[in-house]
């Protein structure tokens, strides 16, 4: 149990390749100023990873956590895997799970978190073992959009059997959570934030600079990892579909595609060929200031066409001052109020991005308005200091239950 001053925490995360979007929670989370004083945080991680060498700046400690091939690259996101996969990757879970239990039963941690659904296996197990408390930091959505009925079965029969506290970051996340079996009472809501003194506006608006474009062009933006379900090709048949009307206009997709989502990427470049969009639509690698990036937009779009976890991008803009424009799907309406804060439209809906962008462009008097809710709505509701106040309960809660 908690000695009452400093909640000793193990946190758990094998990523070993990129810093992803649960790794950056992490990390902004581990950096806002409170934690020093009520956390004493130890770090399991694959070492030389990314998030390895991101936290060491921070100067929590770290411990080794990785896991073999066998399961380290065994996807089961939209996938299916043969049964000698399965086998492999079974065998690796015991054996890190094994790891994870000596390396908790040295530290004696008052919780266990864990930030990915394999994770949560194995530190699950590693705690009930030893009758340490685990809370799992859901990042996704437990649906059939994204995980075949096998995976499912197998998160709520380890939730069910091990007990967690868990954290969706989304009231739709946490729902789909509870259709899918979790105890309601199991389970809430920490939506993400954002340590909003890194969310200045640049000026200098440096990548309308990177790609030539004079202040009087507008760029329209998409950003984040390339793979179907972000709906980059949705952005394009928008610039298709904008270009075709003579309206002036540049598109901006940013970000880069994993190995497996290579042929998808190649499928949007020729889409670009073969619309003569290649003096509309820039391709841009992902940006380490995603902050200067964005502040470049005239309006982001965010086009997922399935439901979204969260919609870490769309706090940024509007923290950013830049407008959006989003798919109605997942936490999307948790963040966005239609036409208080930006606008939604229905994911996929082509013809609906279009006209959200011709109304933001045509009525620019409503802007300051939108521009303002927005701001207000990130200060007030998606800052870190929330998201610390958050998390501090929960984990105060379950290192109370030791």
């Amino acid at each position: 149990m908690s000695d009452g001053h400093r909640i000793r925490i193990l946190l758990v995360d094998h990523v070993s390749k990129v810093l992803g979007g649960a790794e950056v929670n992490v990390l902004e989370l581990l950096a806002h100023p409170g934690v020093r004083d009520a956390w004493d945080v130890t770090v399991a991680c694959a070492p030389d990873s990314p998030l390895a060498r991101a936290i060491d700046p921070l100067q929590w400690p770290l411990r080794d956590h990785a896991f073999a091939p066998a399961l380290n690259e065994l996807r089961v996101v939209g996938r299916r895997f043969n049964p000698l996969a399965k086998l492999r990757a079974w065998q690796e879970l015991q054996q890190a799970t094994n790891r994870l239990k000596q390396l908790a039963a040295e530290l004696r941690p008052d919780v266990l978190l864990s930030c990915t659904n394999k994770d949560h296996f194995a530190a699950g197990a590693a705690a009930r073992a030893l009758s340490i408390p685990s809370a799992w930091w859901v990042n996704d959505i437990l649906s059939s959009d994204f995980f075949g009925w096998p995976v499912r079965r197998a998160f709520v029969s380890r939730a069910r059997r091990l007990q967690p506290r868990l954290a969706a970051v989304s009231q739709f996340g946490q729902q789909a959570l509870i259709r899918e079996g979790v105890p309601a009472n199991a389970v809430r809501t920490v939506h993400n934030g954002i340590p909003l003194a890194r969310y200045r506006r640049d000026p200098r608006r440096p990548l309308r600079a990177q790609l030539g474009l004079p202040d009087s062009e507008p760029l329209f933006g998409i950003v984040g990892r390339l793979t179907p379900w972000k709906g980059q090709d949705i952005f394009l048949r928008v610039a298709a579909q904008w270009a075709k009307s003579g309206r002036p206009g540049q598109f901006a997709i940013i970000g880069g595609a994993f190995n497996e989502d290579a042929p998808f990427e190649t499928h949007l470049r020729e889409f670009v060929q073969h619309h003569s969009l290649t003096q509309r639509v820039h391709f841009v690698p992902f940006q380490p200031d995603i902050a200067s990036a964005i502040s470049s937009l005239d309006v982001l779009i965010h086009a997922s066409t399935k439901p979204e976890p969260f919609g870490r991008v769309l706090i940024e803009a509007m923290a950013l001052e830049v407008p959006v424009v989003a798919a109605r799907g997942g936490g999307v309406p948790e963040i966005v109020t239609d036409g208080v804060d930006g606008l939604l439209v229905q994911p996929g809906d082509v013809a609906g991005t279009t006209h959200a962008l011709e109304r933001l462009l045509n009525h620019p008097n409503s802007r300051p308005t939108i521009l303002e809710a927005a701001s207000r709505t990130v200060r007030e509701r998606f800052s870190m200091e929330r998201v610390f106040t958050d998390w501090h309960a929960l984990l105060s809660e379950a290192s109370a239950r030791c």
